[in-house]
Parts: structure tokens; C-alpha cells; sequence
């Protein structure tokens, strides 16, 4: 949410975490729902999937958290 749209390498670099095992989570993510994954030709991007129930619960729970 806070830094939106993200390629896997950016989200490996904030992350601190290998690539491949970031890849690898994401596509369970995208399974589930989560999120969805965008395939372009050089990289891949990643966004939440607002239209999923879940997230938008997670997102408001985060945003009172943040507020205290």
C-alpha cells in the first residue's frame, strides 16, 4: 500500500529478500487472491487486489494501527 504498484525486483531490494523466494510467495499470493501479478515482457508487476474482501480489511486494520 505504500509505495503501490511494485516490480519484484523492487519489492526484493525493499525487502531484503531473494528474488526467486519472493517469486515464489507471490505466486501464492496471486493464487489465493491477494494480489495480482502483471506479465510484461521485462518484469513482472505487482498489485493488491482491491476488489478482494480480505485485503481491504487487512488495509483498513493497518491504517487505524498506524493512526495510534
Amino acid at each position: 500500500m505504500k509505495y503501490g504498484d511494485l516490480t519484484v525486483t523492487k519489492l526484493s531490494k525493499l525487502s531484503g529478500v531473494k528474488p526467486w523466494i519472493v517469486k515464489r510467495e507471490l505466486d501464492f499470493l496471486s493464487k489465493s487472491g491477494y494480489i495480482d501479478l502483471i506479465e510484461g515482457s521485462r518484469s513482472t508487476i505487482v498489485k493488491l487486489n482491491y476488489s478482494n474482501q480480505k485485503v481491504i480489511i487487512l488495509m483498513n486494520l493497518l491504517q487505524e494501527i498506524e493512526e495510534l
